[in-house]
Formats: C-alpha cells, sequence, structure tokens
C-alpha cells in the first residue's frame, strides 16, 4: 500500500511542474468559460421546451422536445471533449517525463492536441464515454458521497433494501457485471492515446492486462478510495471537534444542530467541487503508474513532436495573461452567482430558505427590535414582519390594526401619532423581561438588519397603500435594500403601488387558500401560500408559471421536510433553528442525526 503510493507521487512529481502549470490554467478556464455556457445550454432549453422552474415532473417534458435533446448531447460533447483532453494532456505529460525529455507545456499542449485530433472521429466519439465510465467507476467513494441525498436514499431503501432477495441478487450482479467491463478497460486511454491504436484494440489490450494484473488492479483501486474515504472523514472529525468546542465555549447549544448541518452541507458541496477537479488528474496517476508497472515500457510506441517556441519569458507572459484572465473571470462569476443563484430555477439546486414570522416570536415579543435581533443569531435567512402608517406618516412595525393585544391601547394604528406610540410598551406582554420594548420604526429595523439578513415586508391593508409603498421603496432604496428584501400583501392593490414606483422590488401575493388558475398574474414575482393548502401539484404549477412559492406558519419538523420535498422556496416559521435543522437534516444519514442530537442535546 505504501509503496504504491509512493510510486504515484514519484510519477506526478516528476511531472509536477507542467501537470500544476496545466491544471490550474485548465481548470479556470474551464470554469469561466465552460460552466457559463453549460449554464446558457440550460436557460435555452428550458426556454425552447417552455418550462420556467425545473422539477422531476417537468424533466420528461424537456426530454421529449428534439431541440433540447440537441441541446443536451451538445453539452454533453462539451464536457467529454474538456475531459478527454485533459486525459490526453496527462498520457503526454506522463510519457515525456519517463522518457526525460525536456518538454514545456507548450509541447505537451501540442502533442496533446495533435493525438486527440488524429483520434477524435466520430465513429470513436460514444467510446470515449467508456473513458469517463472508468474514472467514475475508479472513484467510487466520491461518486456515492456526490449522489447521496434523503431523496436517493429512500429511493435505495423502497427499489433495493426492501425488496426480493433474488431482485437485490439480480442488482448486485449486474453491477458487478457493468464495474467488470469497465474496470476491464481501465487502461483503453493510456494505450488509445498514448500509442495511437485503434480504440477497440486498445480496449482488448486493457483487458489482457488486467486478467494478468487483476488482484494488483482492485488492491491499487481500493487503497485509492480508502485513502479518498479517510480524507474525507478527517475532514469531518476536525470540522466536529471544532464546531462541538466552539459551541461549548459560546454556550450556543440550542444552535449546535443547526450550525453543524450547515457547515457539514457547505463541506460536502466544496469537498464534490474540488474532487470534481482533481479526481480526473488524481485517479488517472494511479492509473497510468499501474499501467508503467504492468507493461514494457520499452516496447511502447510514442511519437513525440518537440516544436520550435519563444523565449521562455514570451511563454511565461502568455501563461500569466491567461492564468489571470480565468482567475478573473472566475472571481467575477462566483461572486455574481451569490446574488443571482444560476440555478435558481432547477428544482435540485435549489436550497430552500428559513424566514423568522416576525422575528424569533418564541424567544421575543413579536414584530421587536430584540425579535429581529434573535432571529439573526438563530441564523434564520429572513425576518417576516408587518408594517403600517401612523396617523402622522410614520411607518412602524405591528401585525394587529389594533394595538390592543400587544401593547394594552385599545386604538388603531392608524389612529395615533407615532409620538404616542413611542410611549408604549410592546413587550411586558410577552414576559416582564422585556419590559420597555418599544414598538419599531420600519427604518430602525432597516438600521438593524443591514448587510445581516433579507426581510419578508408585509403591507397591512388600508386606505394609505399608495402613500405606505411610496415611503417603504424610499427607505429600501435609502438603505440599499432593494435586492435584499421583498414586500408582501393580501392586497393585491398595494403590491401594484411597490412595483409602480421600482419595478426591481420582488412583490408576493399572500393567499389564505389555493385555488384555480391564480398562478399567471404577470406583475406578481412569488405566491405566499397557506402551507395546509400547497399540494405537489399546486408547487410545480407555481413554479412552471416562473414564479417562487412561499408557505406559511409552518411550526413542525415534519411539515418543514413536507413541505422542502415538495419544492417550496421559502418556510415561513415561529421556529427558525428547528426549521433550519429540518431543512439540513434531509440529506444526513439518521446514524449522523442521532449523534449531533445527542452530542449538542437538542
Amino acid at each position: 500500500m505504501i509503496e504504491s503510493i509512493k510510486e504515484n507521487w514519484g510519477l506526478l512529481k516528476r511531472s509536477g511542474s507542467n501537470i500544476i502549470k496545466f491544471e490550474l490554467a485548465y481548470k479556470l478556464a474551464a470554469i469561466a468559460i465552460t460552466v457559463p455556457l453549460l449554464v446558457l445550454i440550460l436557460n435555452l432549453g428550458m426556454k425552447i421546451a417552455n418550462i420556467r422552474y425545473l422539477t422531476n415532473g417537468y424533466i420528461i417534458k424537456a426530454l421529449t422536445n428534439p431541440f433540447v435533446i440537441m441541446l443536451i448531447i451538445f453539452a454533453i460533447c462539451l464536457i467529454v471533449t474538456y475531459c478527454i483532453f485533459e486525459m490526453s494532456y496527462l498520457v503526454v505529460a506522463f510519457e515525456t517525463s519517463r522518457r526525460g525529455y525536456e518538454a514545456s507545456v507548450k509541447d505537451c499542449l501540442y502533442n496533446s492536441y495533435k493525438r486527440l485530433k488524429n483520434n477524435f472521429k466520430l465513429k470513436h466519439f460514444p467510446l470515449f464515454f467508456v473513458y469517463l465510465l472508468a474514472i467514475s467507476f475508479v472513484n467510487v467513494v466520491v461518486f456515492i458521497n456526490m449522489i447521496f441525498t434523503e431523496t436517493n436514499s429512500t429511493l435505495f431503501k423502497i427499489y433495493v433494501i426492501n425488496n426480493k432477495w433474488w431482485v437485490k441478487l439480480i442488482i448486485v450482479l449486474v453491477l458487478l457485471a457493468i464495474y467488470a467491463l469497465i474496470i476491464s478497460g481501465i487502461f483503453t486511454a493510456n494505450i488509445h492515446i498514448l500509442e495511437e491504436k485503434k480504440f477497440s484494440t486498445s480496449y482488448k489490450l486493457s483487458c489482457k492486462i488486467v486478467r494478468k494484473h487483476i488482484f494488483k488492479v482492485l488492491a491499487n483501486v481500493l487503497v485509492y478510495n480508502l485513502l479518498v474515504a479517510l480524507a474525507l472523514l478527517l475532514i469531518y472529525i476536525v470540522i466536529t471537534f471544532v464546531l462541538v468546542l466552539g459551541v461549548k465555549i459560546l454556550d450556543m447549544a440550542y444552535l449546535g444542530s443547526t450550525m453543524y448541518l450547515s457547515v457539514l452541507r457547505t463541506i460536502k458541496v466544496i469537498f464534490n467541487v474540488l474532487w470534481m477537479l482533481i479526481s480526473i488528474p488524481a485517479s488517472f496517476t494511479m492509473i497510468s503508474n499501474m499501467y508503467y508497472s504492468f507493461v514494457d515500457s520499452d516496447y511502447i510506441n510514442f511519437d513525440y513532436v518537440d516544436i520550435e517556441e519563444g523565449s521562455d519569458r514570451k511563454n511565461e507572459l502568455i501563461y500569466r495573461i491567461i492564468l489571470a484572465s480565468s482567475t478573473i473571470l472566475c472571481i467575477l462569476y462566483v461572486a455574481l452567482s451569490f446574488n443571482d443563484n444560476p440555478f435558481e430555477r432547477v428544482a435540485i439546486f435549489h436550497e430552500t430558505q428559513v424566514t423568522a414570522h416576525r422575528g424569533d416570536s418564541n424567544k421575543a415579543p413579536e414584530n421587536t427590535l430584540s425579535a429581529f435581533s434573535a432571529a439573526i443569531d438563530d441564523l434564520a435567512d429572513c425576518i417576516e414582519l408587518d408594517i403600517q402608517m401612523t396617523s402622522d406618516g410614520v411607518l412602524v412595525v405591528m401585525h394587529d390594526s389594533s394595538l390592543y393585544r400587544t401593547t394594552g391601547l385599545n386604538k388603531n394604528v392608524s389612529e395615533v401619532t407615532y409620538e404616542e406610540i413611542q410611549q408604549l410598551d410592546a413587550g411586558s406582554w410577552f414576559s416582564e423581561e422585556f419590559a420597555g420594548e418599544k414598538v419599531p420604526t420600519l427604518e430602525e429595523v432597516l438600521q438593524l438588519v443591514q448587510g445581516k439578513i433579507d426581510l419578508n415586508i408585509e403591507i397591512k391593508t388600508n386606505n394609505t397603500r399608495y402613500e405606505i409603498a411610496q415611503q417603504l421603496v424610499e427607505l429600501l432604496e435609502k438603505y440599499n435594500m432593494v435586492n435584499r428584501s421583498v414586500v408582501t400583501s393580501f392586497d393585491y392593490a398595494s403590491l401594484q403601488a411597490v412595483k409602480s414606483f421600482n419595478e426591481d422590488v420582488q412583490v408576493g401575493y399572500i393567499l389564505s387558500m389555493a385555488y384555480g388558475d391564480f398562478y399567471n398574474m404577470d406583475d406578481i414575482d412569488f405566491f405566499s401560500v397557506n402551507a395546509s393548502f400547497l399540494s405537489k401539484r399546486t408547487v410545480d404549477a407555481i413554479h412552471n408559471s416562473g414564479k417562487m412559492v412561499y408557505a406559511w406558519t409552518v411550526n413542525s419538523s415534519s411539515s418543514v421536510v413536507n413541505l422542502t420535498n415538495k419544492g417550496v422556496d421559502c418556510i415561513i416559521t415561529d421556529d427558525p433553528v428547528m426549521a433550519k435543522e429540518a431543512v439540513y437534516s434531509r440529506d444526513t444519514s439518521d446514524t449522523i442525526l442521532s449523534m449531533i442530537k445527542y452530542v449538542f442535546n437538542s
């Protein structure tokens, strides 16, 4: 095992400079160019298929459209070409290093291109998938880690674990047969690209090598995957230790599970992205090292062309320009993605957000600065609050039209001045701890939350809707919160008024019931619907109209999971910590969840 690791490291080290330079520039260029191109293909395909939000139910509709099929084939060809050229470069880099040639990145690029051009024929193209399948089958741990979700886990239990014994046996035998076919051709790429033999000949030679060294091949693949699994396990252990220690020191056990699951999801995404970038060079190094150890390298027929090059200084300058340009484009792309997720309209890439209903109203009196501060501390994605206008034209935060329930004054908000409201106690009704808590103005709330959390601002219906809309938009613009706020109301005219002052403000129509063809309202960006009336069909219909779905008010973890599985975009809840934990737990095994709850006493 250790000897195998040393040999793999030695092969990589000998070719290190060329491979690192190439991989760095190639991967950055791929992210900067290929990813936006794939996003463009995705959006174009959805537009052609007349699908505004891609859910599982609309995948069949998309796949039956001939233009979409053509776009998918083009996207697959793009990915295959990208991967094959990378493998071609690695083959050339390893071989030139083994032979002791003084080959530069430019030399390796030219010889890789030459081989790719000679072998990249239409009749060979479907066979290139064998290369990619071989890489996928070698990276078993990564593949399983990437596809593990609550949905896939449930499907696996239903159709495999809980099935009849003979069905399980057939599935196992089929998987083993496929694995045997793919692993038998593990050296096909080396032979086909390096010696430029026909694909069928290369595959047969690979099978011959594997049969002769079957146990060594399987052992190397096993060791490689064990190392990857160990690396992943160590990352999780370190993260767990740091989080548990931090939570205990800061006395934040109530947030422990949510924080851990949040970080766990982030780490999983980062790991998957990083391993997607390095899986080909990492696994192909192992494959190439096995190939060299199993064959007589003196008989490898390698046709190398040493090209005329400019000065080293000029080549280095060109490389730095490409690297810098790709890096800048990547940074811009990532920065833009934070504000506008390019996969927002694809269900499997969309993450359900959690909104704290009137702040964290379980820990502090509703619609107060204390409740909003608690929601920020709870790591909620958004705060929902209600606004009304006083008799002297000040926007204050209050749910009921009457002030009686939360302040004891039996008058409506619209009947009193802001000065009168300042004298009221909005906290004592909740507990003595919050005695003296004031009714906040919307401006005070914006000053508190600016840059910390998003807002969902509900306009309460009254005859001053246009004055409220105008002042609301002015405040959002003043505090640069237009892109971090949404406005909702039961009153359609209030939402139209908001749009008339600023079309960029996202507005949502609140519905107590969801019946009929209500979702085709062009000037509405999303619907906030009573959770009891949200079926999967309703959610999909709203999504396919190009709009998002908010659900209110959801206060049980089972309901949160159920609505998240239906594809709801945002959960409005009185308990944001519970909701965040429920959303994050969907892609985590029951064993880990039990461990987390034990550690954090939740």
